[in-house]
């Protein structure tokens, strides 16, 4: 639990700048690599410190000749009390599983029970920087071990010299 008192002001805390390198504007390409189907798909991601940049707010949309048109919106923050990083998800499959983990060297890695129709599995989902690109990796576990069902990699988009608003 996180206590306030009216003379507390925000902290931008060195966990919290580890997650600096996912904020930005980025074209991605995604290779999904399970199923019937393997495909490439891709779409867009954005990712902005709101709230005096105590969370990351990350907008992703996506096209997938196997997956469909997917959108998402998640909130990543460090919680300090529990020492780990936390990534809630929503979706508009109507999923939103929260992952947890924490940093081993450069990579963010975290962990969720995912439920979907077909039946549960774990996911881990790793994020690192791959020269000016992010990188985003995702692992199922189908109960047979962990193998790497999507590979994803987000490419910088130029600025526009627009302003934005934070979100």
């Amino acid at each position: 639990m996180r206590v306030f008192c009216t003379n507390m002001k925000p902290v931008f805390t060195p966990e919290l700048a580890k997650l600096s390198f996912i904020v930005g504007s980025y074209k991605t390409k995604t290779e999904v690599t399970v199923g019937k189907n393997p495909s490439v798909g891709t779409g867009t991601v954005r990712a902005r410190w709101p709230l005096d940049s105590m969370f990351v707010v990350i907008r992703g949309s996506e096209e997938n000749p196997e997956l469909g048109s997917y959108k998402s919106i998640g909130l990543l923050d460090y919680d300090a009390e529990k020492s780990r990083f936390v990534l809630s998800i929503f979706n508009n499959f109507g999923e939103r599983p929260q992952y947890k983990g924490s940093f081993e060297g450069d990579t963010l890695i975290l962990s969720a029970k995912i439920t979907a129709t077909h039946g549960s599995f774990e996911q881990e989902v790793k994020r690192f920087k791959e020269g000016s690109n992010v990188k985003l990796q995702f692992y199922a576990n189908f109960g047979k071990g962990y193998s790497r069902i999507i590979d994803k990699t987000a490419s910088p988009v130029q600025k526009t010299g627009r302003a934005t608003t934070g979100d």
